[in-house]
């Protein structure tokens, strides 16, 4: 299972804004995000746990996108420090889909991860429709 997560991580550091050590960064995705989302980010079949790959990055794309990726419960509630889960959240973004990257993403930071965490979503699916909704509305206005 691991190799499918190696073969999509970025080659080098460098590669992964925000991401010190990528080697951790998937390892914690593995220990964190992995039993749910998959080794591949693909999510389950039923749609209940959201795939990563293709769409994680649009989410950066529309306001709100960005906190709710720290909001969701796993991200939030995960048994990381800031700066780890903002390594990993950087590390899955650019790993899962770096084609959908925005060209002005910077890379999440612990203080920015501390804060957002520290505003719980009250309706995980309600917020997410919504943000699908503008995602999906400006993929339209674009073509």
């Amino acid at each position: 299972m691991a190799a499918i997560a190696v073969a999509n991580e970025p080659a080098t550091a460098s590669a992964t804004p925000g991401v010190s050590d990528p080697a951790r960064s998937r390892i914690d995705y593995m220990l964190h995000c992995q039993g749910c989302h998959g080794p591949d980010g693909s999510g389950t079949r039923d749609g209940v746990v959201p795939k990563l790959e293709d769409q994680l990055a649009k989410f950066l794309t529309v306001p709100g996108g960005r906190e709710f990726l720290v909001q969701v419960p796993g991200s939030a509630n995960a048994a990381l420090p800031a700066d780890r889960l903002a390594a990993v959240l950087n590390w899955m973004v650019l790993t899962f889909d770096s084609s959908n990257v925005p060209a002005d993403f910077s890379a999440y930071s612990a203080d920015e991860v501390a804060k957002f965490r520290s505003t719980p979503l009250s309706d995980v699916s309600k917020v997410r429709a919504e943000l699908i909704k503008m995602i999906e509305a400006s993929n339209t206005g674009s073509r």
